[in-house]
């Protein structure tokens, strides 16, 4: 039988360098860590080559067995010595994978393992770009696998030997068709056995190791069923001889069918379900990338508590124990590969279809994952008809290795809705944020409308929209872009009316349950992190927007006054806010009851006065109550307000009466408001760009983004001044010197670009 052996204290680590890379030898001044284990938390975003190194022995009861080396998550490139001999390297930073070591160990000696790990840019390793945080490091542990010489294959796309695909047949009846690898000798065999979620065995087969593919039948099982019903059943696969059992593997899946229709949205067993849905990355404040099981589960706690029923595990191949904690709980799972970007490139495509089979052979008898995701947003810079070709090989991959799964796509909004980036995949998510990139929210509704008309065929759904909101910012009069904790509670009660109001969409993942490390962002008063979430970075608060989805999906009674930590009021009234999932509450201020108030989900009762000093407000029902203290104040606090040392570009503040806008941005004339295409088109409008902003020329690639918007993401080192004295430059450059594309597979959009 199998042992595991943990690997994960005592390890030395510091930075590579040129005379450990010859020796593998330490200096005196490295780290011992233990794992799970990253490099760059916090505002750390060092993107390099690091080592680590351990010794361990195994004892001469193994000398007869096959030893395995298990990385459980290296990221992003890998590669891996044994006494001083390559093993091998991984090039991904989010999947399981193990090299066979039994010719290299050193029985009842130490054995010298060195690892590099390097989480440098790459121009092959998925993700090429993106808005988070890409963390290095041995991040989820490492393991020492020794096995019986007959034994389940764990070198195969690191799985467990042991490939699991259930279906649900016309009569209701449950399949298993396994698919099994395996290094035995002659005469081993296979049992393999169903128990039921009481540990009853309801099935057992017999077939030689040497067989690869079985099936497996459950007359009528109890299906898995989300959130409603997450039953759940075991394989037990084991190798067997006589009187002998080598090796065994226990799989835990369910039954369960999936199905998508363009006017009804999501089936599960053929019964509607909404998806109400929530995303999330997998780190933590002051874990990064390395969390522990504790930080996991909380997380589930935390998703539970709101009420939500399925999650977007975004945008890579999370822990197993994210997994098996969706089918326990009857989560639907959208999961993906971190394909953010694709060049017209062989190797790109190539190392996406490798984590792509990762993801999908060791994650397969998930009943949870619902969705197998392809893409994330890959039009930033345009389209192509090789993009086309890629994502289609990718969508093939999937079906191949699973023919009857559902696989998805996430577009960006300028994405036209004719393009055939939404004719590849079985489902479609757009990620939308009308009223805080672009617009106003009430013109995501248009929108879908549109889409929804000009694609009937086309199961459609929200699959991310959002807004940042820093704690520390609060208005009375929130508005986009102040960053306060009201407005992101504001945009999720607009946005979500609109999309529940939507009965053909599959539902919807808002942008994100939890704020996440993202170290190139500088925003909202807030440095390396993304604060969509609706809890905070370190899982300590949860925001005001929070309760609202709450007081939609949950079941568990509650009432939660809005605002609380916009304490001090200047004001003689305010407006109180209330969420809750009552239909009826009461307030009281300053212990004088009013009058019952009805509602759905929010509440809003207008022009309380206040008294000067504190202000207490109690809402209740019954059992349920919350209260909140106020402080009435003489002046605003201007702490609540968030100042941008570097705010966006107003055009508009351009104009004078001697100069209006057809003289700022003359028609037929190159100006900041064209895209990068076409600028890039024009070698004469292309070289003023190079002159006033070489670094935004050195990185920008063709794409539908104008140029303003990319002049006020780079709004640190670009001043108004420098932005307009290159509009008064372009604009003396007529239209008509464009480069004719020497491709006409080339496609771009000519719109704004928005981001997450």
């Amino acid at each position: 039988m199998r042992e595991l052996y943990p690997l994960n204290t005592g390890w030395m680590f510091e930075k590579a360098n040129t005379d450990l890379e010859k020796n593998h030898c330490f200096r005196l001044s490295h780290e011992t860590v233990n794992l799970p284990h990253t490099w760059n938390t916090g505002d750390n975003n060092d993107r390099g080559r690091y080592v680590y190194q351990r010794s361990f022995s195994i004892g001469s009861q193994h000398t007869d067995q096959e030893i395995y080396i298990e990385f459980l998550g290296a990221n992003s490139v890998c590669q891996v010595y044994l006494n001083s001999t390559y093993l091998g390297e991984h090039r991904g930073g989010y999947a399981t994978f193990r090299f066979l070591i039994t010719q290299l160990v050193r029985w009842e000696e130490d054995n010298e393992l060195t690892v590099y790990v390097d989480n440098s840019p790459t121009e092959d390793v998925s993700p090429l770009a993106g808005d988070f945080t890409i963390y290095g490091g041995l991040y989820r542990g490492v393991n020492l696998i020794c096995t019986d010489q007959n034994h389940f294959d764990l070198g195969y796309y690191g799985t467990s030997g042991v490939i699991l695909r259930s279906d649900v047949d016309e009569e209701e009846n449950g399949v298993l068709n396994l698919e099994l690898h395996t290094k035995c000798s002659e005469g081993v065999r296979v049992q393999l056995s169903i128990l039921d979620e009481h540990h009853e065995i309801l099935e057992t087969k017999f077939e030689d190791a040497s067989v690869k593919n079985i099936t497996m039948k459950v007359e009528r099982p109890v299906l898995w069923q989300g959130k409603e019903n997450p039953c759940l059943y075991t394989l037990k696969a084991e190798l067997v001889g006589v009187d002998t059992v080598y090796d065994e593997v226990s799989l835990k899946f369910g039954f369960r069918s999936c199905s998508l229709h363009a006017e009804q949205g999501f089936y599960l067993n053929g019964k509607h379900l909404r998806i109400n849905g929530v995303a999330k990355h997998q780190d933590c404040e002051g874990y990064g990338n390395a969390v522990t099981p504790e930080v996991i589960r909380r997380d589930f706690d935390l998703i539970g508590e709101i009420g939500a029923n399925a999650v977007r595990l975004s945008h890579y191949q999370h822990d197993q124990l994210v997994y098996d904690l969706c089918d326990q709980e009857g989560y639907v799972v959208w999961a993906e590969i971190p394909m953010m970007s694709m060049p017209d490139s062989e190797s790109v495509l190539k190392n996406a279809e490798e984590q792509l089979k990762e993801l999908v052979l060791q994650n397969c008898h998930h009943p949870s994952i619902c969705f197998w995701g392809v893409q994330n947003e890959i039009a930033m810079g345009g389209e192509s008809i090789s993009m086309y070709r890629s994502v289609d090989e990718l969508n093939d991959t999937v079906h191949k290795l699973l023919p009857k799964a559902l696989t998805a796509s996430a577009n960006m909004y300028y994405v036209k809705n004719a393009s055939q980036l939404n004719q590849i995949t079985d489902m479609i998510g757009y990620n939308l944020y009308y009223g805080w990139y672009y617009g106003e929210t009430k013109d995501l509704d248009p929108w879908i409308e549109a889409f929804h008309q000009e694609n009937p065929e086309a199961p459609l759904g929200i699959s991310e929209y959002g807004a940042d909101a820093n704690l520390a910012f609060h208005s009375a009069h929130p508005k986009v872009k102040d960053y306060s904790e009201e407005f992101q509670s504001v945009y999720h009660e607009e946005t979500y009316s609109i999309i529940s109001a939507k009965p053909y969409l599959w539902g919807s993942f808002l942008w994100n349950m939890f704020d996440f490390g993202s170290a190139i962002r500088n925003e909202g008063g807030t440095k390396g992190k993304n604060c969509k979430g609706l809890v905070t970075f370190d899982r300590k608060v949860r925001k005001d927007a929070f309760y609202f989805y709450k007081a939609n999906w949950s079941k568990e009674p509650f009432i939660h006054i809005c605002e609380k930590r916009f304490i001090h009021r200047h004001e003689d009234l305010m407006d109180i806010k209330v969420y809750s999932n009552l239909s009826r509450i009461t307030l009281s201020v300053n212990g004088v009851e009013m009058e019952p108030v009805s509602g759905k989900f929010v509440f809003l009762i207008k022009n309380v006065a206040l008294k000067p000093g504190q202000n207490i407000i109690r809402a209740h029902q019954e059992e349920v109550e919350d209260q909140a203290v106020f402080m009435k104040v003489d002046e605003p606090d201007l702490s609540y307000v968030f100042v941008d040392p570097h705010p966006e570009i107003n055009v508009k503040n351009w104009f004078t009466q001697e100069q209006g806008e057809v003289d700022v941005f003359p028609e037929n004339f190159y100006s900041i408001l064209d895209s990068l295409d076409t600028l890039m088109a024009s070698e004469a409008a292309w070289n003023v760009v190079k002159k006033f902003a070489p670094k935004l020329a050195e990185r920008a690639v063709p794409g539908a983004v104008t140029l303003l918007w990319v002049c006020n993401k780079m709004k640190s080192v670009l001043s108004e001044e420098m932005v307009k004295e290159m509009n008064g430059e372009l604009i003396k450059i007529p239209k008509g010197d464009m480069i004719q594309p020497s491709n006409d597979e080339n496609i771009t959009l000519n719109e704004r670009a928005g981001e997450k």
